[in-house]
């Protein structure tokens, strides 16, 4: 009977020991993955020779690499009209004058003389679209370089890029009409275009996420004293698909969400549309202003709602960052005691401009950091979920984001 009561004792006592060790792998898996960055995986092959090296014997380099969150990439003078975009993990600046591509080391990596009054650059993929929004100009950057370029002969008021199209609206110079529409392949060929006689289209997109054969506009409708939003699709051969009148309200644009659908804003409501350009859910804010919006992980739809009772009562600015989920229900929400001007997105975190801030949150709308210049923010541009540009005060900024981690996707 003893001895088997001392058996029972030590295997208990044996079962609590290895409890013990299961906890503390855990525990120092934990570690090593949140405040090391460092795979727990990666110990089993690197051994605990390679683990001490990891952590203990930093270079120089890395140490500085660690240090260096921001950097100055490029200054320029605050008069000067700039836009920017981000191609790859660099960024394009376009001037009047020039447009260059800055790596994140504030290396340039291309320099090309041009002559915009209004300038302008979108990127799709690896290719960047430059146009001058108030000149006969535009071209297309392939590897640093002009594959090609052209000269219309109207005034170009809105461009964009995607992987098939090259998409422009110009002000007509024929009588009786206000704008064209005009659809250019990704070599430069015009395939199509549509002459708009009875309303001004100012943005025309096309996301092939939702449908390849499809293109975004977002037009005004004027009559006397009022105007009202006109949101439509046209095909490739610019016949009209589908069209969505604003109650009150012009549409500010929209982003791609999953399974083919369609977020779509205006400047109080917001609706998700399918691949049939029917309406799946829509939301109005009755005393907001959506001053932003974009969609974080192709899933979640946030707005910027701003509180004009807020506002009127005591000139106080405050913003409601709103997400959504998939339905119509609300994921989280957000107040920031700032008006929100921009937001953009790059696949987990969206990056929320606020003033003289830039909040980075993610779907949960939790901060995971923020950068703050010393007057407001013009632009936020995010290469990668991780690393942004920010222009503020004729400098630009590359700030590298701390982003939240999953513990082996699970935690």
């Amino acid at each position: 009977m003893d001895a088997d009561n001392t058996k029972s004792t030590m295997g208990f006592s044996l079962l609590k020991l290895a409890l013990f060790l299961s906890i503390v792998i855990i525990v120092s898996g934990v570690v090593l993955y949140s405040f090391l960055d460092i795979n727990p995986l990666d110990v089993l092959s690197d051994g605990v020779t390679g683990l001490y090296n990891r952590i203990f014997n930093v270079s120089t380099d890395e140490i500085d690499a660690l240090k260096e969150t921001v950097r100055t990439v490029l200054t320029f003078d605050e008069s000067e009209n700039v836009y920017c975009s981000t191609v790859s993990n660099n960024l394009v600046v376009a001037s009047i004058s020039y447009v260059k591509i800055i790596d994140p080391d504030g290396i340039e990596k291309a320099y090309i003389p041009v002559t915009l009054k209004k300038p302008f650059v979108q990127s799709y993929s690896d290719d960047t679209l430059v146009a001058d929004l108030a000149g006969h100009y535009f071209a297309l950057i392939v590897n640093n370089r002009i594959a090609w370029e052209k000269s219309i002969d109207e005034l170009i008021v809105n461009a964009s890029i995607s992987d098939s199209w090259i998409l422009l609206i110009t002000e007509s110079k024929q009588s009786g009409y206000k704008r064209t529409i005009r659809a250019y392949s990704r070599d430069g060929q015009e395939i199509s275009f549509r002459s708009i006689s009875n309303y001004y289209p100012f943005a025309v997109m096309n996301f092939p996420e939702f449908s390849k054969t499809s293109f975004a506009i977002s037009s005004v409708e004027v009559s006397g004293l009022e105007a009202n939003g006109l949101f439509e699709f046209l095909d490739p051969s610019m016949n009209q698909r589908a069209s969505i009148k604003g109650k009150n309200e012009i549409f500010g644009g929209c982003f791609p969400l999953a399974d083919e659908r369609l977020f779509v804003y205006g400047e109080k409501s917001m609706m998700i549309i399918d691949n049939g350009f029917n309406t799946v859910w829509e939301k109005s804010f009755a005393g907001f202003s959506i001053t932003a919006a974009n969609v974080i992980k192709n899933k979640y739809p946030v707005v910027a709602l701003f509180n004009n009772e807020a506002y009127s009562r005591d000139r106080h600015h405050l913003t409601t960052i709103q997400i959504y989920n998939q339905n119509d229900t609300e994921k989280t929400h957000l107040d920031i005691d700032a008006k929100v001007t921009g937001i953009v997105s790059k696949k987990k975190t969206a990056a929320v401009i606020a003033e003289s801030e830039v909040l980075f949150i993610n779907e949960d709308g939790q901060i995971m950091d923020r950068y703050t210049a010393r007057s407001n923010v013009s632009g936020a541009y995010l290469a990668k979920d991780d690393l942004a540009y920010i222009v503020s005060s004729g400098t630009v900024s590359r700030v590298k984001i701390k982003v939240t981690q999953k513990f082996l996707g699970i935690f």
